[in-house]
C-alpha cells in the first residue's frame, strides 16, 4: 500500500539557526523519517521555525514554516497559518509530535480532509491529574490512533476505557552516535572492553555505568545505598556516572564522600559528548538506573546497543526494552534491597551471552528500522479502517 506521511513538530529551540542544526537536534523524528522512506513510505518532515525553508535529504521532505509566533506557544494558542501547511500536503497520516496541544489537534481535525488519520505521538511525562486529563481526552477523542511506548502507558492517559483500542505500542525512537555518518559504520557486535577501556581509561571488574540525569525520578541516591551494601564483598567493583543535569549533585557528592566504599569505587565523570559516550558503554559490563518513570529510555537503548547489560527499574518501558526482563534484571523503584538483589541476580549470570542478547534485541525492536516498521504495520491498519470509515459513510 502507498502511503504519504507528515511528521509533524510545534516547537524547536529559538537558538538554532539552520535548518541542519534543527535535524541535528531532532535526529530520533530524522532517523525514524529516514527509516520509513527506506521501507517505501513517502515522508514529509513539516515543522515550526525561524524560517521557511523546504529541501529534500536522504529522499525526506523538510518543510519549515515561519509563522511569526516564535519558537513555542501557550496551550491556548493557535498556529493557524501552520495548521493550514500541514493541510496542503494531502497526507494520509499527520502525525502528531506533541501530547498535550489538544486544541490544536481539534483545530487541525477541522482543517484536514476526512480521509487523512491523525496520529498522536506520546514523547515523556506523566499523565495529569483527572480534571485535566478529561479535557483532554475529550478534545483529544479526534485523533485516530496514539503512540506510547507501551499499552500500559497510554491507559495513564485516559480515564475510560473506549480509547484504549487506539492505543498503540511502538518505541518513541532510537539513537545516533555519529549524526552524520548516521551510524553507517555501525556494527552490531559486541566490542571486548579490554579495547575500547584503553580509550575511557576505566577500570574495574566488574563496571557498571550510570548515563541519566542525577534527580529524584531517576533515583541515584537509591542506586549508591545499594551499591555501598553489595561492593563490600566485591572490592574490584566500579561505578561510573556520566551525567548532565545535575540538580542532586550535592546529595551524590555528599553521600559519595561520607562513605570509604563508595569514595574509593564511585566515579563521577559528569558529561560526556554524545559521540564518544559509546565507548563509555562499550568499557562498561553493566547499566544502571533507577528511574520510576520513563517515557521510553534512550540511555536504556544506548546501553543495549552495545551490549551493556541492564539492571534497571520495572517500570513499563523498561519492561518493554528489556524484552520482559529477560535481559538483564529488573527491580523494584526505590527498594535498595531489591537493587542488590538485582545485581546479585545478574553478575552471576554469563556475561558474553547476555551482552550479546542485549545487542541483538535492539536490532530486532529498538533500532530506527524496527520502529518504522512497526510505524508502517500500524499507518497502513489506521489507513484501512479510516478508509472502511469513510465506505460506510456513503
Amino acid at each position: 500500500m502507498s502511503m504519504k506521511i507528515a511528521q509533524v513538530s510545534f516547537f524547536y529551540d529559538k537558538s538554532l539557526i539552520t535548518a541542519e542544526e534543527y535535524l541535528k537536534q531532532q535526529y530520533t523524528i530524522t532517523g525514524w523519517a529516514e527509516a520509513l522512506q527506506r521501507r517505501g513510505v513517502e515522508t514529509i518532515v513539516i515543522g515550526r521555525f525561524n524560517k521557511d525553508i523546504s529541501f529534500e535529504k536522504n529522499k525526506v521532505q523538510y518543510r519549515f514554516i515561519n509563522d511569526g509566533i516564535g519558537s513555542s506557544f501557550r496551550w491556548w494558542r493557535l498556529p493557524l497559518k501552520f495548521l493550514k501547511k500541514v493541510r496542503e500536503l494531502d497526507a494520509d497520516v499527520v502525525h502528531l509530535h506533541n501530547f498535550t496541544l489538544s486544541l490544536q489537534t481539534l483545530l487541525l481535525r477541522m482543517l484536514l480532509p476526512a480521509k487523512t488519520a491523525i496520529v498522536i505521538q506520546h514523547h515523556g511525562g506523566r499523565s495529569p491529574g483527572k480534571k485535566k486529563r478529561r479535557i483532554h481526552n475529550f478534545i483529544n477523542s479526534v485523533a485516530d490512533a496514539f503512540f506510547f511506548t507501551t499499552e500500559d502507558q497510554g491507559r495513564e492517559w485516559f480515564l475510560r476505557k473506549k480509547p484504549f483500542r487506539k492505543i498503540l505500542p511502538v518505541m518513541e525512537g532510537a539513537t545516533f552516535f555519529n549524526y552524520e555518518e548516521r551510524d553507517a559504520a555501525l556494527q552490531y557486535r559486541y566490542i571486548d572492553r579490554d579495547e575500547t577501556r584503553r580509550i575511557t581509561g576505566i577500570s574495574g571488574d566488574p563496571v557498571f555505568l550510570w548515563v541519566g540525569r542525577l534527580d529524584p525520578n531517576k533515583d541515584p541516591l537509591t542506586i549508591l545505598d545499594g551499591f555501598e551494601i553489595w561492593m563490600e564483598k566485591y572490592p574490584g567493583a566500579r561505578l561510573y556516572m556520566i551525567y548532565g543535569d545535575d540538580k542532586l549533585s550535592g546529595d551524590v557528592i555528599k553521600k559519595i564522600q561520607a562513605s570509604t566504599i563508595l569514595n574509593s569505587r564511585v566515579h563521577l565523570l559528569g558529561k560526556i559528548d554524545h559521540e564518544q559516550i559509546r565507548h563509555y558503554y562499550n568499557s562498561a559490563d553493566y547499566f544502571v538506573l533507577g528511574s520510576h518513570y520513563e517515557g521510553s529510555g534512550y540511555a536504556l537503548s544506548e546501553a543495549l546497543l552495545c551490549g551493556c547489560i541492564p539492571i534497571v527499574t520495572s517500570i513499563p518501558s523498561f519492561k518493554m526494552m528489556t524484552n520482559s526482563g529477560k535481559l538483564g534484571t529488573l527491580w523494584e523503584p526505590g527498594n535498595e534491597k531489591s537493587f542488590i538483589e538485582a545485581i546479585k541476580t545478574t553478575v552471576n549470570k554469563p556475561v558474553r551471552k547476555e551482552a550479546e542478547a542485549c545487542i541483538e534485541f535492539y536490532k530486532a525492536k529498538l533500532c530506527f528500522d524496527a520502529i518504522a516498521e512497526d510505524a508502517r504495520n500500524h499507518y497502513r491498519d489506521i489507513i484501512q479502517f479510516k478508509r472502511q470509515e469513510a465506505v460506510r459513510e456513503i
